[in-house]
């Protein structure tokens, strides 16, 4: 059993997620970020591409072994405190041992290829900025290399598939909500898992794609289309479809190294980050607890 299965994952809540049941340990609680069972988050400076930037780092407390690590990324116009404030990973993360960095995108935005303004228009570097995030959080803090994972809401999402589709990429392992693959092609050097997860009525990246939009006038693909390019890099076979009451689910089978590649779409949901027990029954989804699920089934 490994790390991230011992510190967490009890037998204490139940989430569905068609079409298997998965076990998880909850957060409890709702705390301010910086404040989470001992633990605080702070701001970290870091330059790069000649631009002062930065992010937040939460670490969880307790013992100084290699942990984890996940960058979370906020939405257009979001900011990292923000963000780590409504996403509630901060609580997960210290159930179960992972360290969390919130990046900050260049004027709230993040160049995910053809979106969004005005990191895109900028061309600002942000893969090789969210690849100095992580080499940065392992000096400051023992990281398991081996499992970085990226997860993100809407351009935190669309910026999600570009950084786990770039080749050579830290992350072997993304989260994305309400967000496709803008980047063009999906050239991870290994096998990569990912669960993407889409409102069927979301407005601003309509689940079904559209040719353009106000805020890429290159239009964003359909989420199946996005699943579709990483599940052929992961020489994937044929898909599966499960339809439940709020959710459908696809999966790819026979992935290359195990990968998982999924899809799940609630029908009800718009463009939104859906947290807590409230949303999981409106919804069928609670991204603070399906975040932690997928990653303990991919990372063991």
């Amino acid at each position: 059993m490994t790390a991230l299965r011992r510190l967490g994952f009890a037998l204490c809540a139940l989430v569905v997620v068609a079409p298997a049941l998965l076990l998880f340990r909850p957060a409890q609680g709702a705390r301010p970020a910086g404040s989470v069972a001992g633990a605080a988050s702070r701001l970290v400076a870091l330059r790069y591409g000649g631009l002062a930037r930065d992010y937040r780092l939460f670490v969880p407390a307790g013992a100084r072994h290699a942990r984890p690590l996940l960058l979370a990324l906020h939405q257009l116009h979001g900011s990292a405190l923000a963000w780590e404030r409504r996403s509630g990973l901060d609580l997960g993360a210290a159930a179960n041992g992972v360290v969390v960095a919130y990046p900050d995108g260049v004027g709230h935005s993040w160049n995910a290829g053809t979106c969004c303004q005005p990191a895109a228009g900028r061309r600002v570097d942000d893969v090789g900025f969210l690849r100095a995030v992580v080499a940065d959080v392992a000096r400051r803090t023992p990281v398991d290399l081996s499992r970085v994972a990226v997860t993100g809401f809407s351009n935190g999402a669309l910026m999600s598939y570009r950084f786990v589709c770039t080749p050579a990429s830290p992350a072997r392992v993304a989260v994305a909500v309400a967000g496709d693959l803008v980047a063009g092609a999906c050239q991870p050097s290994r096998p990569v898992s990912l669960l993407h997860v889409h409102g069927g009525t979301d407005p601003v990246i309509p689940v079904d794609g559209e040719a353009r939009s106000p805020i890429d006038p290159d239009g964003f693909p359909p989420a199946r289309t996005s699943i579709g390019v990483v599940a052929t890099a992961d020489r994937c076979g044929a898909g599966s479809d499960v339809a439940g009451p709020l959710v459908s689910a696809w999966r790819a089978s026979g992935c290359a190294g195990g990968a998982r590649v999924e899809l799940l779409t609630s029908a009800r949901l718009g463009h939104s980050y859906p947290v807590g027990s409230r949303a999981n029954a409106s919804y069928g989804v609670d991204m603070a607890a399906l975040t932690w699920q997928f990653l303990a089934t991919v990372w063991g």
